[in-house]
């Protein structure tokens, strides 16, 4: 006689830890039981695990155990079910010896072949370091301000990650966000409390779905994130509802660029434009029209209380726009990515963007007037 474990849960909550699980999975992975989510029923919890071998989570859920079980089962296939039921509770199980699992409400049955908890991927060790706790508002804030200027494709692997890092800076201790694409350049600094200095390099596709999960984190009003690393590896703790999170990430070993010098982030500039982000934003749209085959780029123009859009002369074309501006400096001509532009524009808060302007060949800084914890950094067309 073989043994059937049995577990119920609220649907509500089985979606939402599938949801994140679901990130985790691989996608194009040829091994069936990396595009398959393990779950163990175990006293009075149940345990979801997930990975795609670069990154990993697991979430634990207080739940009524009737019997114990473990398996694994297609993520894909199991949350698509799961989504068409119209019901509060759901009951799960297991047959130990098929490593069948059975869906079971009121009215409806399913059945989904597995594959033995046994053959699952071991998940890493989390750090046993010291941890680093980080205000979850403040992480979710930094994700939002950097996340647009990131490439997953670069000639160097730490261009396509996430910069985390906490240093003491005039007297405060900062934590630092940074990404870029080798052609722009995202920052965002504020005061953090935490004293600890460290420097992570995440890749891309791990902090996207970590920081989900981090942001969701911050809807329930999660005050912390608790933070663990060693040299390859890091570790996201979180407490939600009752629910145990762990989210870690291998880590992108090499030397992130000295972005902070003069050259690369200056700080000293002849211009500052003030413009208002609406009329700039629908201005760059108008213009984009023109310029999509031409990689987006647009001139710009100072003139006295105006700035000139345009797309400049071609074969094919010409259109130009104008709006007002508050202008410090003599009369100035640059060309920029006009995407590049909008992408800022979107993170802002405030009305008023800033172009700080060096000169037409060096970097420009963009800047929400009211918000000096974002910098961001775009190169100009300069063989024009």
């Amino acid at each position: 006689m073989f043994l059937v474990m049995k577990i119920s849960l609220e649907l509500k909550n089985v979606i939402w830890m599938l949801d994140i699980a679901s990130r985790f999975v691989s996608r194009n992975s040829t091994l069936p039981i990396l595009q398959n989510i393990y779950l163990k029923a175990s006293i009075d919890t149940l345990t979801i695990r997930a990975t795609d071998m670069e990154k990993y989570i697991e979430i634990e859920q207080p739940c009524t155990v009737q019997i114990e079980w473990a398996v694994t089962v297609n993520a894909k296939t199991f949350m698509d079910i799961l989504k068409s039921i119209d019901v509060d509770t759901v009951e799960f199980s297991v047959d130990q010896k098929t490593n069948i699992m059975t869906i079971k409400t009121a009215k409806d049955t399913f059945e989904i072949n597995g594959i033995p908890a046994s053959e699952y991927v071991a998940l890493p060790e989390v750090p046993q370091t010291e941890s680093i706790m980080i205000d979850t508002s403040i992480f979710v804030k930094g994700l939002d301000k950097v996340e647009y200027a990131i490439t997953e494709k670069s000639f160097s692997p730490v261009l396509t990650g996430l910069v985390i890092k906490s240093k003491l800076e005039e007297g405060q201790h900062k934590i630092i966000f940074v990404w870029t694409d080798s052609f722009r350049l995202s920052e965002f600094k504020t005061i953090n409390t935490n004293s600890q200095d460290f420097l992570l390099i995440i890749p891309k596709v791990s902090i996207a779905d970590i920081g989900q999960v981090i942001k969701y984190a911050a809807e329930k009003e999660v005050p912390e994130v608790s933070l663990k690393c060693s040299d390859n590896l890091v570790a996201f703790e979180l407490e939600i509802d009752g629910m145990k999170v762990v989210a870690t990430s291998l880590l992108i070993q090499g030397n992130f660029p000295e972005y902070e010098r003069e050259e690369v982030m200056p700080t000293q500039f002849t211009w500052k434009i003030m413009l208002d982000k609406k009329d700039c934003e629908n201005a760059i749209k108008k213009i984009a029209i023109l310029t999509r085959d031409i990689s987006n780029y647009i001139q710009i123009e100072t003139q006295e209380t105006k700035v000139i859009i345009s797309s400049g002369k071609t074969d094919k074309w010409a259109g130009t726009t104008e709006i007002p501006a508050i202008i410090d400096g003599e009369p100035i001509t640059f060309w920029v990515n006009g995407r590049y532009v909008t992408d800022f524009i979107r993170t802002m808060q405030s009305d008023t963007l800033v172009f700080n302007v060096v000169n037409s060949q060096k970097p420009l800084v963009l800047m929400d007037k009211d918000d000096t914890t974002n910098r961001y950094v775009v190169r100009p067309l300069t063989n024009i």
